[in-house]
């Protein structure tokens, strides 16, 4: 088992209590980027993620104490 933070940035705070930003998750081990994505429905919601400050692509492994960073598609003009 692993625990990561979990960041939702702009709109996606919809998808945790009471709209804060983050929240600390239990994990299985082996669990990649999208996995939390989907446990928490926001599959269709998410543009980018990343791990701290680095971008990577949702089948990215997660490790122990990851704080992962996800952004909604931007839009406006």
């Amino acid at each position: 088992m692993i625990r990561v933070e979990i960041n939702m940035h702009g709109n996606l705070r919809r998808f945790l209590p009471d709209g804060i930003g983050s929240i600390q998750l239990d994990l299985p081990d082996g669990t990649t980027v999208l996995n939390p994505i989907d446990s928490l429905s926001a599959e269709h919601e998410v543009w980018l993620a990343s791990i701290g400050d680095v971008v990577v692509p949702l089948s990215a492994e997660v490790e122990d104490g990851a704080e992962l960073n996800f952004f909604p598609y931007l839009e406006g003009g």
